[in-house]
């Protein structure tokens, strides 16, 4: 019995929480209002050292670099994206536990998209599989 136990520690402890190292990327299947969703991560020696997240348009130009969307999203909102997206990675990289990132208020959609992304890309570096992916758009509602 002390055997079978210590048996499935082992191999439990190899299937959750350590991630193979590799460029993990997962973006939405279609863009909305112009703009596609995407979070990339980086893992080395089996831990996160890079985060991102932002949304990309036609010319592949980023939400948080566009002057107009940032500045639009801040009047609406009281944030802009690129101040939104930095504490959302900053929080990630600080605590490197999805369900420890409170909503940026002002940005509920663009938390929920980096939270469900992320959770995505956790689960495929500990499975292994490192690699580009698309997410359903209903997925990041």
């Amino acid at each position: 019995m002390k055997r079978i136990l210590i048996g499935i520690f082992v191999i439990s402890s190899l299937a959750f929480g350590k991630m193979q190292d590799g460029k993990y990327y997962v973006e939405a299947e279609k863009a909305e209002w112009g703009w596609k969703a995407f979070t990339y991560m980086i893992v080395k020696d089996s831990e996160i050292v890079e985060v991102r997240h932002d949304r990309k348009n036609k010319k592949g130009e980023n939400a948080t670099k566009d002057k107009k969307y940032n500045q639009s999203m801040a009047k609406k909102q009281g944030l802009g994206i690129k101040d939104a997206v930095s504490k959302l990675e900053k929080r990630f990289m600080e605590s490197k536990d999805v369900d420890k990132i409170d909503s940026i208020a002002g940005a509920t959609t663009t938390s929920k998209e980096f939270k469900v992304m992320m959770r995505y890309l956790v689960r495929k570096a500990e499975k292994g599989q490192p690699g580009s992916y698309k997410i359903s758009n209903k997925d990041l509602k």
